[in-house]
């Protein structure tokens, strides 16, 4: 198997965590530049992996491509079953799979604040204060239902699975890219991240210095504080 991933965005984080947590080893990783160095990949590289045009995409080594993370941390948890980070009953993988909505969900909401807000993203995307508005107070919406459901001392309970590397590699992005910090109406998941932010596994990426530069501070450049 290959795993064509980049080190730091939200959705390809997720995998990294994933992989560290899980200990999987034997899928070759194939890191390629962020989508905004399109000149340096081979002509249409991404389009052949993914129509999406995005990352993470797995090759299974058998004719199939994955280009969506919740799909291939599934794919992954089926063929690797241990250590278990999805629920031995059928609740606990419930429970695990609700979680990872309601982050995933955040995820989709998180980006739709930073592409219309932030100057990072202005050249690519039309900026709209409006839009900016309702994805920060989407997401604050989801961080706090996930807040409401957190079991601890894990999101799902107490041991770590999936859902904490969907809601980490979100959290950790919003805050050490974006400096968008957890809401102070949660502070579950503000204790979780910080107990989190230690593990080995889980040690924070290198951003870009030039992205971070313009990214760093979106509460600040929108005028949004949650």
């Amino acid at each position: 198997m290959k795993l064509y991933n980049f080190p730091w965005g939200p959705y390809p984080r997720r995998l990294t965590l994933y992989l560290a947590e899980k200990g999987i080893t034997d899928i070759e990783l194939i890191e390629v530049e962020f989508p905004h160095r399109p000149e340096r990949w081979p002509e249409g590289f991404l389009l052949n992996l993914n129509p999406a045009h995005s990352l993470p995409v797995l090759d299974t080594g058998n004719g199939i491509l994955i280009g969506q993370s919740i799909a291939i941390l599934e794919y992954l948890e089926e063929r690797h079953r241990s250590p278990n980070m999805l629920g031995r009953t059928l609740e606990e993988r419930a429970r695990t799979r609700e979680l990872m909505a309601i982050f995933d969900e955040a995820t989709s909401f998180f980006g739709l604040w930073a592409r219309h807000g932030s100057r990072l993203n202005a050249e690519r995307h039309t900026p709209s204060a409006e839009a900016a508005s309702i994805g920060a107070e989407r997401f604050a919406s989801k961080l706090r239902v996930g807040e409401a459901k957190f079991v601890g001392p894990f999101v799902a309970g107490s041991r770590i699975t999936i859902a904490d590397c969907v809601a980490m590699a979100l959290i950790e992005f919003a805050d050490r890219f974006y400096g968008v910090p957890v809401p102070a109406d949660c502070p579950k998941l503000a204790g979780w991240y910080q107990r989190l932010s230690d593990r080995e596994t889980m040690r924070s990426p290198r951003y870009p210095e030039e992205m971070l530069s313009l990214a760093y501070g979106l509460p600040e450049q929108t005028r949004i504080f949650l």
